[in-house]
């Protein structure tokens, strides 16, 4: 009889451990993440999932607006995205992923906005030549 109400406290704390606080928060036209059914912007854990259950989205949001490291996931449950946020704004490196986890593409980012390296594949594909590096006969015409 004791080893039947250890196991049933032993189900009863690992059901809380898991039992995960579910926010319902929504995007607002400008931009910031509020929870459902209130103005106040939202700050906390950002979660979200597919319908399907599995992970979609998680990250930290501070007064409505993305924090810090943050992961997408494919409905699948293979990673989607990855990188960080800094005032609401993409910041540093974001890698994304195909469906099967190979990585597609990778990107710099600094405060929203995408930095384009001068050694890219398409610069190298289309240079420009600099004036110092033009031939005579071009000078001359």
């Amino acid at each position: 009889m004791k080893w039947i109400v250890v196991v049933l406290a032993i189900l009863a704390v690992l059901f809380l451990q898991t039992r995960r606080e579910e926010v319902g928060v929504k995007r607002g036209n400008d931009g910031l993440y509020y929870k459902t059914g209130e103005s106040n912007v939202y700050t906390g854990e950002g979660l979200v999932y597919h319908p399907n259950g599995s992970k979609a989205q998680q990250g930290q949001i501070i007064d409505g607006k993305a924090t810090g490291p943050w992961k997408q996931w494919h409905s699948n449950g293979q990673i989607h995205w990855e990188g960080s946020y800094k005032d609401g704004n993409r910041d540093g490196v974001w890698v994304q992923y195909d469906e099967e986890g190979g990585k597609i593409e990778e990107t710099s980012w600094l405060d929203g906005l995408k930095v384009v390296s001068t050694n890219s594949v398409e610069t190298k594909q289309n240079p420009e030549v600099p004036s110092s590096t033009k031939t005579t006969e071009e000078v001359q015409k």
